[in-house]
C-alpha cells in the first residue's frame, strides 16, 4: 500500500471539502427555485449541517498539521502544487483566526439585523434598523480585528480579503478617486449627447417563455453546456454550483425583455467563469475562482461590455424578431442598442446603467469606510447617503427604502463586498482592451454571432488560471499592465461619446 504524504492528503481532505459544499450550492439552488415553503425550517439545518462539517475538516488540528509538515517539504511539490497549499493555509487561517464566540456573535447579530431590515424595507423606517446594525457593525469591528492580526495585515485588509484576496484599501482609494473624477464630468457630458438621440419605446409585452426561448438561443451560441447546466427563473438572478453541475436563474418580465435577457449574460458570465475554471484541480482551493472582484469582472463583460454593444445587438436583433415575432421602428438594432444604453441618473444601484453605476458603489464605499471608522454613525448614515446621492448624481432620496434601506449587504455583514462590484467593472474594461489587442476583428466575430475567441482568451488567460495568481497579478499577466482605472474611463468616453 502506498503511503500519502502529507500533501496528497491535504488534497483528499480538500476535496471532501468541496463535494461538501457542491451539496450546499444545490441545495441553496432549490431554495431559491423549486422548494416549498414550509420547508425551510429543515432546508436551514440541512445547510447548517453542510457548514459545520465542512469546517471541523478545515479547522481541525489535524489540517494545521498536515499544512506544516507539507510545507517542509514544499520544494518537491509543481507550481500548481505550491499555489494550491498556499491557499490551502490561506482558507485554514480564515477559518481558524476568528473564534467560536466570534462566529457565534457574527451569526446572531447578522440573522438579526437582516430580518429587521425586511421589515425596516417594508415599513420604510430606517430607525428600526439602528440598533440591529450598529451591533453587527461592533461584532464586524471585532472579527476583522482578530483575523487582521492573524494575516499580518489591516483590520478593514482583512475583510476586504475575504472577497478579494490580495486587494488592499490604499490601493482602492486610489482607484475609486480617479474614477469619481473621470465620471464627474462624463456622465452629463454622455446625457446630453443623448439628449439628441432619442428611442424608441417598446411597447409590445413579451411572453416569459419566448424571453427565456431567446435567452437560451442565445447561451447555446456563447457556448454554455447544457448538459451540466440550466436556466430557471428566481426573484433575483443568480449563479449557483460547480463546474460539474451550475444552475442560473433570471428574473423575466413581460414588459422589458431587457431585464430578463441582461441577467441572464450576467450570471452566463459567472457560470462561463466556473466552467472554465482547470478540471484537474477542480477539487482543490487553486481550482476555485479568484475571488469576487475576478467574478464579477466576467459577469459585467458578457452583460455590459459585449451584451449592450453594436455588435451584439446587430446578432441579437434578428433573433429577437424571429422568436419574438416583431418588427418595426423599436426592434432594429440601433434602437435596441439605444435602448440597452441609456444612460439616467437614478436612485437605485442594481438598476443602473453602466456609466453611473461606478458612483453608487464610490458612495457604498465612502460610507462604508466612515462606519467601519467610527466617524460616521449609524443613525446618521440616511442623511450622509443622502447628501453624497445629491454629489454624485444629483439626485436625492425621497425616502430610506430608495436611499440606505435598498442593499442588504451591511445587515448581513458584508462588509469589504462593495468593492468588488466596482473593481469587476474597472477589470472587464482592461480585459475588453487586452481582447481587442489579440485579437483584433473580435467584434464582428460577435456580431457573426462566434463567441469562440472571446471565450479561448479567457480561458487561457484568466479561467484556466484559477487561483493559481492573485487578482492583480492575473489581471497584469492577461492585459500587460497592472489594474488601472484609466481603462474603464477611457472604454466609457469611447463606447458613449465617441460611437
Amino acid at each position: 500500500m502506498v503511503k500519502l504524504s502529507a500533501y496528497q492528503k491535504l488534497e483528499k481532505r480538500f476535496a471532501r471539502i468541496h463535494l461538501l459544499k457542491s451539496i450546499g450550492h444545490l441545495l441553496r439552488w432549490d431554495g431559491e427555485v423549486m422548494m416549498p415553503p414550509a420547508s425551510i425550517g429543515i432546508r436551514a439545518e440541512q445547510l447548517s449541517l453542510l457548514e459545520t462539517e465542512s469546517n471541523s475538516i478545515l479547522r481541525a488540528s489535524q489540517t494545521g498539521r498536515l499544512l506544516d509538515s507539507a510545507e517542509t517539504s514544499r520544494q518537491s511539490l509543481d507550481d500548481w502544487e505550491q499555489a494550491n497549499l498556499r491557499e490551502m493555509r490561506r482558507l485554514w487561517q480564515h477559518a481558524n483566526a476568528i473564534p467560536n464566540r466570534l462566529v457565534n456573535a457574527f451569526h446572531r447579530a447578522t440573522t438579526n439585523a437582516e430580518m429587521q431590515w425586511r421589515t425596516a424595507v417594508e415599513q420604510n423606517d430606517f430607525g428600526m434598523l439602528e440598533v440591529p446594525l450598529e451591533r453587527v457593525i461592533a461584532v464586524v469591528h471585532e472579527r476583522a480585528q482578530v483575523l487582521g492580526d492573524a494575516l499580518r495585515c489591516s483590520p478593514y485588509d482583512a475583510l476586504l480579503d475575504e472577497h478579494d484576496p490580495g486587494r488592499r484599501a490604499t490601493e482602492l482609494d486610489g482607484i475609486f478617486a480617479r474614477i469619481r473624477c473621470g465620471l464627474t464630468p462624463l456622465i452629463p457630458a454622455i446625457m446630453d449627447r443623448q439628449s439628441s438621440r432619442p428611442t424608441v419605446e417598446l411597447a409590445v409585452p413579451v411572453a416569459v417563455a419566448r424571453q427565456k426561448d431567446l435567452c437560451k438561443r442565445i447561451m447555446k451560441g456563447i457556448g454554455f453546456p447544457f448538459e451540466k447546466g440550466r436556466l430557471d427563473e428566481s426573484l433575483h438572478p443568480f449563479t449557483e454550483g460547480t463546474a460539474e453541475d451550475i444552475r442560473i436563474t433570471s428574473r423575466f418580465d413581460p414588459d422589458n425583455f431587457f431585464t430578463g435577457l441582461m441577467g441572464v449574460l450576467h450570471e452566463v458570465g459567472h457560470a462561463m467563469y466556473d466552467f472554465g475554471l482547470p478540471a484537474k484541480w477542480a477539487t482543490q482551493p487553486v481550482g476555485r475562482d479568484r475571488g469576487m472582484a475576478i467574478h464579477e469582472s466576467q459577469a459585467l463583460f458578457l452583460e455590459m461590455v459585449i451584451g449592450r454593444s453594436r455588435a451584439f445587438m446587430n446578432f441579437c436583433a434578428p433573433l429577437v424578431a424571429r422568436i419574438f415575432g416583431v418588427s418595426g421602428a423599436a426592434w432594429t438594432s440601433e434602437n435596441l442598442y439605444g435602448l440597452a444604453t441609456r444612460v439616467k441618473r437614478s436612485l437605485i444601484r442594481i438598476h443602473a446603467d453602466e456609466v453611473t453605476y461606478p458612483m453608487h458603489v464610490v458612495l457604498r464605499w465612502e460610507l462604508e469606510q466612515d462606519l467601519f471608522r467610527g466617524t460616521l454613525r449609524v443613525k446618521d448614515l440616511p442623511g450622509a447617503w443622502n447628501e453624497k446621492m445629491r454629489s454624485y448624481l444629483q439626485v436625492v432620496p425621497q425616502d430610506a427604502k430608495s436611499g440606505c434601506l435598498q442593499d442588504s449587504h451591511w445587515p448581513m455583514g458584508y462588509f469589504g463586498y462593495f468593492p468588488t462590484y466596482l473593481m469587476g467593472s474597472v477589470i472587464a474594461a482592461q480585459l475588453f482592451a487586452a481582447v481587442r489587442c489579440a485579437v483584433p476583428d473580435i467584434m464582428s466575430r460577435i456580431e457573426a454571432g462566434d463567441f469562440e475567441p472571446l471565450f479561448s482568451w479567457l480561458g487561457r488567460n484568466i479561467h484556466g488560471q484559477g487561483a493559481r495568481f492573485t487578482g492583480g497579478e492575473l489581471v497584469e499577466r492577461a492585459s500587460g499592465h497592472e489594474v488601472n482605472p484609466d481603462y474603464l474611463i477611457s472604454y466609457l468616453r469611447d463606447k458613449y461619446l465617441l460611437q
